[in-house]
């Protein structure tokens, strides 16, 4: 029975777990004495193994993240952010302000409509409540958090703060709008946040009177359970501020990463071609269920198909013209994703996407009302991909979208990418990063690797440095810094 659960649970792809319990099992016939020489046995044939060498980095990753200061050369002086205001009171206002509060952070939350406010408070209120040592909530706890906590409709009120965090709805006028109303009333030390996903900050901070205090505060939802958060630097924004907000983040038991502005930041925008290619993919005949079970063959904690319901068809959707108004030439328009959301399919949210949610937290089951929906997008083939092949549709286009964003500066370090792409989207932490399983693979290999591929276009295209550290014979950890 426990063999059967550690193989649930690791999908054989973490072998530690499984040699514990044999050694466990072995040694429970022997003299403390043997059974010890059998643990020092199995503990050898782990060690310097390849699973054990990428979660060896991924530790060294998150290791050098606890002492990255944010900025590279310079010290500057960090502010210490122990008054915040969110604003926003969503899902993603909620979740920051109770991630504030969990670390004694006073919050003030602000919204609008009287009714989000409330709502808002109570969600709150109900997340801090939980007791992780006894795993009840407790109402007590809810007593002693909510004095951290004041809710008001006033932007006036919220200004008296350290930091100023804006999470509302995607859209650039409304911001601004947001930010230039409350300017005025900020402190001359106050740091203005902008938790968009998607906005370029250098365009949010355009009407600003200090852009130098605005930055990017990217947390993923669910806050309490994600713990990446993407610092995005605008062009204007200084090296206090991006410090400042490093330390903020660390504060909140968070992994900050820096990264340049730009369309999707880091994370969306190498998570986009692995999602756009499940379409292609799926376009050109290969069963959805197989598509992601390749990639959860590969490691994935989630398949891409699954994943578009889980983030909702809408919502990956207008990210995704974001990506195809940056970078046409590598985004493929698919006819499928409006077509399910004409149909009002967007996912788990509505009980139906690509699959189907009879309860709400059931997992996805094939739906046979999807095929009428989309069988006249879909090309009749007779090749039949492998799993191998379509792991390489997947993975290639993201991998060649990493360097492409090492390329333009946009990252500081491919480490920062694999942190990224760990914390962020799940990448198996048995493979150690992308770029960290770039290297393993060779970039000779992975030249070999795009050939098949030539022919569907520039997002297949070998990129500049990838064939630069194949000519090398180097890895991309050597441009490290």
């Amino acid at each position: 029975t426990a063999s059967a659960y550690i193989q649930q649970q690791t999908k054989g792809q973490y072998p530690a777990p499984g040699m514990a319990l044999e050694t466990l099992l072995g040694g429970a016939i022997l003299s403390a004495e043997e059974a010890l020489g059998l643990e020092a046995i199995g503990l050898s044939e782990l060690f310097g193994s390849p699973v054990s060498s990428a979660l060896i980095n991924v530790f060294l990753l998150t290791d050098r993240n606890k002492k990255d200061r944010g900025v590279d050369q310079s010290k500057p002086e960090v502010q210490e952010i122990n008054r915040v205001s969110v604003i926003g009171a969503g899902i993603m206002g909620a979740g920051i302000a109770a991630a504030n509060i969990k670390r004694g952070i006073h919050v003030k939350l602000n919204d609008a409509r009287d009714e989000a406010l409330e709502s808002g408070i109570k969600g709150i209120l109900d997340e801090v409540s939980f007791d992780k040592a006894t795993k009840s909530k407790q109402v007590q706890r809810a007593i002693d958090h909510a004095a951290l906590l004041i809710g008001t409709r006033s932007q006036a009120e919220i200004a008296d703060v350290d930091l100023v965090i804006e999470a509302v709805v995607e859209n650039t006028e409304l911001k601004k709008k947001i930010f230039a109303g409350l300017e005025s009333h900020l402190g001359e030390t106050t740091i203005l946040a902008s938790n968009t996903s998607t906005l370029p900050i250098t365009t949010l901070a355009a009407d600003l009177k200090h852009p130098e205090r605005f930055v990017g505060i990217h947390f993923f939802n669910p806050v309490r359970k994600m713990k990446l958060v993407e610092i995005i630097r605008g062009e204007k924004t200084n090296d206090e501020t991006v410090a400042s907000a490093v330390a903020y983040a660390k504060r909140l038991g968070k992994f900050p990463v820096v990264v340049g502005d730009g369309p999707g930041f880091l994370v969306n925008r190498l998570l986009f071609p692995y999602m756009n290619e499940a379409v292609v993919l799926l376009q050109e005949g290969v069963p959805l269920e197989q598509i992601d079970k390749a990639a959860k063959k590969f490691g994935m904690p989630m398949g891409p198909i699954a994943l578009y319901d889980m983030v909702g068809i809408d919502t990956s959707f207008y990210a995704g013209r974001t990506m195809y108004d940056a970078f046409p030439e590598r985004t493929l328009v698919s006819p499928i994703l409006p077509r399910l959301i004409k149909a009002g399919r967007l996912g788990q949210k509505s009980g139906q996407g690509f699959y189907a949610y009879p309860k709400k937290n059931d997992r996805g089951q094939l739906d046979p009302e999807l095929e009428p929906l989309i069988s006249g997008y879909i090309e009749k083939s007779d090749e039949q991909l492998s799993t191998e092949q379509i792991q390489h549709r997947l993975m290639l286009p993201m991998l060649l979208e990493a360097t492409r964003v090492m390329e333009s500066g946009q990252v500081r370090s491919p480490r920062d990418i694999d942190l990224g792409m760990i914390f962020g989207i799940g990448f198996p932490p048995f493979l150690g990063g992308l770029m960290y399983w770039a290297d393993t693979v060779g970039a000779d290999n992975l030249l070999k690797m795009l050939e098949p591929f030539a022919g569907l276009g520039p997002r297949y295209q070998p990129t500049e440095l990838l064939k630069s550290v194949a000519e090398s014979k180097g890895k991309f950890y050597d441009l490290a810094d």
